[in-house]
């Protein structure tokens, strides 16, 4: 590793968010989880046996078709890479703790993650801002198959890729779909919505993995097992449950802007003097302004802002990557007030009509 590269400067390079002009398909990612033959799981390894095996690993992806990629070990990084890592890849894994005998591995592409020993011995991740997971899984198992070349996996006839958590065992497969319905959830019509076209093959939860907390009217659509299916079949199954929630979440909309709501104006309205005049804002209550900052541009509300500026807007509010945009270092206790000032840059231009 280059001691001078840090990954929140890979990933700010080319970064995926800045260009994304989403307004509901924000994004999707996916994980493929592989564990190295004749090894024990990371959690049942010696830290010298675990240091051996980033050791293995890592020079086998190193030399993959990837975008100059970068080995980081993870005792030598600190804590706000760590946490930039969790946010960036929108991901639930406790990157925080990971330490000695643990690594992640980053290219300049900004889109493909892998941990190594973070639970299983590999974890090939991709993010992909487009409504084309397809293109990901392709694109992810070609690596993982490459590697599969001179590294052995785990595999059983019966249970397929063995995994350190046995119920996700099988294709190894964890995918992820994320879905910003305002429109359904600011008027009472997301749980009806959900019942109507969720199957239990999909588990549904808010950006942090809770199913209780939705933060930013963000829903993260994800397969439940991945034990006795194919990855096609997870993919289509999270595809075609995405696609019909975002055609509701657009019917949603429709009835609002022909009725001219007065209650989603009043929200959208409130969201709009928080961001503009908060002194101090704390990450929740920006991310939920935001959505609905970009619900009032989609109704013509409000303008001076584009899809992509608000996306950017909402992904950096973040805590890591708010303190990575700064241009002088700040305190835990400044973070509030150096988000509302972020803020009102970004919005510095933009008006309310209504």
């Amino acid at each position: 590793m280059k001691d001078s590269v840090k990954p929140r400067d890979m990933l700010l390079e080319k970064s995926p968010w800045r260009n994304n002009s989403n307004k509901i398909w924000l994004a999707s990612s996916l994980c493929l989880k592989r564990n190295v033959e004749k090894f024990n799981f990371p959690p049942r390894l010696s830290g010298d046996r675990q240091k051996a095996i980033v050791t293995l690993i890592g020079k086998e992806i190193l030399k993959e078709d990837l975008d100059n990629p970068v080995l980081f070990k993870a005792d030598k990084m600190d804590p706000l890479d760590k946490e930039y890592l969790t946010e960036h890849f929108l991901t639930t894994s406790d990157f925080h703790h990971a330490h000695a005998g643990e690594a992640f591995i980053v290219d300049h592409s900004s889109r493909f993650l892998t941990t190594l020993n973070i639970h299983d011995h590999i974890q090939f991740r991709i993010i992909n801002v487009k409504s084309d997971p397809e293109k990901s899984l392709n694109e992810l198992i070609k690596i993982e198959s490459a590697v599969g070349k001179t590294l052995k996996y785990a595999y059983s006839p019966r249970f397929g890729f063995l995994t350190s958590h046995p119920e996700e065992s099988g294709t190894g497969m964890e995918m992820s779909i994320y879905i910003q319905v305002p429109a359904l959830i600011h008027t009472g019509a997301i749980d009806a919505t959900l019942d109507k076209i969720m199957d239990d093959s999909i588990e549904i939860t808010g950006l942090h993995g809770s199913p209780t907390e939705i933060i930013g009217d963000l829903l993260v659509l994800k397969n439940q097992y991945s034990l006795a299916v194919t990855e096609e079949t997870i993919l289509s199954s999270l595809h075609q449950a995405a696609t019909r929630l975002t055609l509701e979440e657009n019917s949603a909309r429709s009835k609002i802007k022909q009725k001219e709501n007065p209650e989603i104006k009043d929200r959208v309205s409130r969201a709009f003097g928080i961001l503009i005049h908060s002194y101090q804002i704390e990450a929740l209550e920006a991310l939920n302004a935001i959505s609905l900052i970009k619900l009032g541009v989609d109704f013509d509300w409000i303008k001076g802002i584009s899809n992509e500026s608000l996306n950017e807007l909402f992904l950096n509010c973040r805590r890591a990557h708010l303190i990575c945009c700064q241009q002088t270092p700040i305190q835990q206790e400044e973070v509030g007030h150096a988000r509302a000032g972020y803020i009102h840059k970004a919005l510095e231009k933009v008006e309310l009509l209504i």
